[in-house]
């Protein structure tokens, strides 16, 4: 017997290696590569051995899990749609979520902007009210210079200068 003859656990690890790459939808020659691991054989080896002398022993096992392969498939797709239209609705919460924080976020805006108009209108109608009350307290005080200033210039009138304050009058030539 040579020394590189294949035994029957060495074939039958090769081909549940193959069987299960078929089922998970790997490629044979991943199959032939994680074997060839195992076994220490090259992946050629492996081909070569499983293509020559197994393959055709194990035609229900393959035909099996192939279809359990497409029935995965079929299954994933279905939890896939389900998942996605849960996550199409989840995005939709979230985006409808965003907006209304959104419209929070510009209403606090607004009501702070408004809070700072009311303070700076309530500042400009105490102060309007200060110069208002200051200025009735000098009205007053105005009012009588006046009367003196008005009874100075009468005063003055009486005692004979002219009514024209300030104007000289140019000498008759």
């Amino acid at each position: 017997m040579r020394q590189d003859a294949w035994t029957q656990p060495e074939d039958d690890l090769l081909a549940k290696t193959v069987i299960a790459n078929i089922r998970s939808n790997k490629t044979q020659l991943t199959a032939f590569q994680e074997a060839g691991r195992e076994l220490n054989r090259t992946a050629a080896a492996c081909g070569f051995r499983w293509n020559s002398a197994l393959r055709h022993n194990y035609r229900n096992e393959i035909k099996a899990a192939k279809e359990e392969r497409m029935n995965n498939k079929i299954n994933t797709k279905i939890r896939n749609t389900n998942t996605n239209t849960a996550m199409k609705e989840d995005i939709k919460h979230m985006t409808e979520i965003d907006k209304a924080i959104d419209a929070l976020n510009n209403l606090r805006l607004e009501f702070l902007n408004m809070q700072e108009t009311i303070r700076m209108q309530t500042n400009k109608i105490n102060e309007l009210k200060i110069e208002i009350s200051d200025g009735r307290k000098e009205r007053p005080i105005a009012s009588e210079d006046l009367d003196t200033l008005i009874k100075i210039i009468h005063r003055a009138e009486q005692l004979g200068f002219p009514k024209t304050i300030g104007h000289k009058e140019e000498p008759a030539i």
